[in-house]
């Protein structure tokens, strides 16, 4: 799961693949608030689970989102 939400951050957001890790904040990787609600929705389509912006925002670290969408995918 965390290589695929790797790849999407590096295909669809641009954000160099060096600049990621498990402990890199959305700020780390240059995202705004606009870049986290477009992330949001992202997740939601491409792993058919249901995640708010405001979740990743207050997640903030690359890996908690990814437990959350693992979570979440379990579930479904």
């Amino acid at each position: 799961m965390y290589e695929k939400v790797k790849s999407l951050l590096t295909d669809v957001f641009k954000v160099p693949e060096d600049q990621i890790t498990p402990q890199a904040t959305l700020e780390d990787l240059g995202m705004d608030s606009l870049a986290a609600v477009e992330f949001a929705l992202a997740l939601e389509k491409d792993f058919q689970v249901e995640v708010s912006d405001d979740e990743v925002l207050e997640l903030e670290r690359l890996d908690l989102i990814v437990e959350l969408v693992e979570r979440r995918a379990r579930a479904s």
